[in-house]
């Protein structure tokens, strides 16, 4: 199969349940960028937790691109953004007014730094902060900020009642998707990591047919609906990412990533 970019989720994807990249996929990408083909991680992160996860991959930064954010954001390795999708400052104050007992946010993040909404718990957010290689901030009241993404979390169980509190109102006004059970993520409501993968192939004249793209979780839903791309489903993926693969590898404990490229993936005619 001519591939010529392969794009990939993190967690419960590329990454195993220790929050590592195994070797087999580590050579197997590599061995695929080196013959032309863009390897691109495909995030809800932003790119200081991307890079903090590609560090063993050793990319050229000014020569290979990430899509973070769910979609509402796409950069350069070395941070130069290529095209952004900021919440507007309505939809900030939504969100805060969305504060909930026993739910933990909302939190707020630009491309560096998260920032902890007026009269919200702070509780955990360094950990996660930590996790995504970023700074924490408290929000000044009545500034106003260009964030891309806004999250809630808390227990899965927590979680679960919010979302099905939220009214359509809030449903409409934002594109919400889940990363695991802890966390809601929200983005403008055309923000997706569908819409982003489909730009960035633009971007490179890259047409979808020549695109893989590696899934496993809500979030993920809206690049598995893109219908010319090769879409890969981890065998620890949801059953409506599996729904809507073509190939479904083994889990990301099992070099499901490296499997799927070793089986379909020809890396001979990829070389530019």
């Amino acid at each position: 199969m001519k591939i010529k970019l392969i794009a990939v989720d993190l967690d419960g994807t590329l990454l195993t349940s220790r929050k590592k990249v195994s070797e087999k996929t580590l050579e197997a990408l590599k061995k695929a960028r080196k013959n032309g083909i863009y390897v691109v991680p495909l995030s809800g992160r932003p790119l200081p937790g991307v890079l903090k996860v590609f560090e063993p991959f050793d990319f050229a930064p000014d020569d290979n691109y990430a899509i973070c954010y769910n979609g509402g954001l796409i950069q350069q390795l070395d941070g130069q953004v290529i095209y952004a999708n900021p919440l507007s400052h309505e939809n900030v104050q939504h969100m805060i007014a969305l504060k909930r007992k026993g739910v933990f946010g909302p939190y707020f993040m630009d491309t560096k730094d998260f920032y902890v909404a007026p009269g919200a718990s702070a509780f955990g957010v360094s950990f996660i902060a930590k996790a995504r290689n970023m700074g924490v901030k408290k929000m000044e009241p009545g500034k106003k900020y260009e964030f891309i993404k806004g999250e809630f979390v808390s227990l899965p169980s927590k979680m679960k009642k919010f979302r099905a509190s939220l009214s359509p109102e809030t449903e409409k006004e934002f594109n919400i998707s889940a990363s695991g059970g802890q966390c809601l993520e929200f983005n403008t409501p055309d923000v997706s990591k569908g819409a982003a993968l489909t730009q960035l192939l633009d971007l490179l004249n890259i047409p979808a047919n020549e695109a893989m793209v590696f899934g496993d979780n809500n979030n993920d839903l809206s690049d598995f609906e893109l219908p010319e791309v090769f879409k890969v489903a981890m065998g620890n993926a949801i059953p409506e990412i599996k729904e809507r693969a073509d190939y479904v590898t083994a889990s990301n404990n099992q070099d499901g990533i490296a499997q799927a490229i070793e089986k379909f993936v020809d890396l001979q005619e990829s070389k530019r």
